[in-house]
């Protein structure tokens, strides 16, 4: 025990059932290591952002999310501002945030690395209505993906991802969108806008290979059109994050970039569906803005 106080925030429903399930021995692994902690449960849609900001008044220094990243989002929204630092213990169905972090997928090592963290000091990024991701903005091919993967019942984790993504190879349209920012003013037709803090998007796809979570920018990769056919061959590429050399591809690392599009967009904010601003929209970086509990 190292004196510090930890408040656990979970969503028992993340994962489709897999926080649930893991629960009972992350509990068992805090009690185990004599962890001191209080928890609550989530029941509602950005509830996290309100507890996470009773933790901090309430004297904790140490905010725990156990769920998916759009868990993390949540508490990370309540912690901006603060001392306090953020704690992951994965348990959703993407899990790209502590993926990104280094933090261990199984939630009972994840508790393990707790009391031995160390704090690393990392960007978030922030769309101008106010609202801030840890991970990334999402627009296109991926956001229709994440919310394929929320409504399956049976399949989770990187193969659900991998069977929407698939899928929606063969029935997404590509959309309008204009980019302006430093260095770039451009109208493009895409299939995929990624604006990235993070390196991963829709479990383990590395949609922002370059992304660094403490440079001070966000990496915005935009995928052009292809064939359905050939879209099929570059998914690959995508996931592994070998598709910046393709022609159809246009990648910036920028402090800000603004969007606008004649298109109604399909968006999702670290995983979960998110709505865009109406007309154009600025998303920016707020470098060094959160504290987050990693390996040391």
């Amino acid at each position: 025990m190292n004196g510090e106080k930890y408040f656990l925030i979970v969503n028992l429903i993340a994962g489709q059932g897999r926080c649930k399930a893991a629960f009972p021995k992350v509990k068992a692994a805090f009690e185990r290591r004599h962890i001191a902690y209080d928890l609550h449960y989530t029941n509602e849609p950005m509830e996290a952002v309100d507890v996470a900001k009773m933790g901090i008044e309430a004297g904790f220094t140490r905010i725990i999310a156990m769920g998916g990243d759009g868990t993390v989002n949540e508490v990370a929204n309540g912690l901006l501002g603060s001392s306090a630092a953020l704690g992951v213990i994965p348990a959703g169905t993407g899990n790209d945030f502590g993926r990104m972090m280094g933090i261990p997928s199984d939630p009972v090592d994840a508790v393990r690395m707790l009391p031995q963290g160390v704090e690393r000091m990392i960007d978030v990024g922030r769309v101008a209505d106010g609202r801030y991701f840890v991970n990334g903005l999402g627009i296109g091919i991926d956001a229709q993906v994440a919310r394929d993967v929320l409504a399956m019942e049976r399949l989770r984790g990187a193969p659900a991802y991998i069977y929407a993504a698939v899928k929606e190879v063969f029935r997404f349209e590509a959309f309008p969108v204009r980019l302006e920012g430093q260095g770039i003013a451009e109208d493009l037709r895409c299939i995929s806008l990624g604006v990235a803090n993070g390196r991963y998007c829709g479990g383990g796809f590395m949609l922002a290979p370059r992304a660094t979570v403490d440079d001070g920018l966000i990496d915005v990769a935009a995928i052009g059109d292809f064939p359905k056919v050939e879209r099929l061959f570059r998914l690959p590429q995508a996931r592994a994050g070998k598709h910046l050399k393709l022609s159809q591809v246009r990648y910036v690392q920028v402090p800000r970039i603004t969007l606008s599009s004649e298109a109604k967009l399909i968006a999702h904010m670290d995983g979960e569906p998110y709505e865009v601003p109406r007309g154009a929209f600025s998303v920016g970086v707020v470098p060094k803005a959160l504290r987050v509990l990693v390996p040391a």
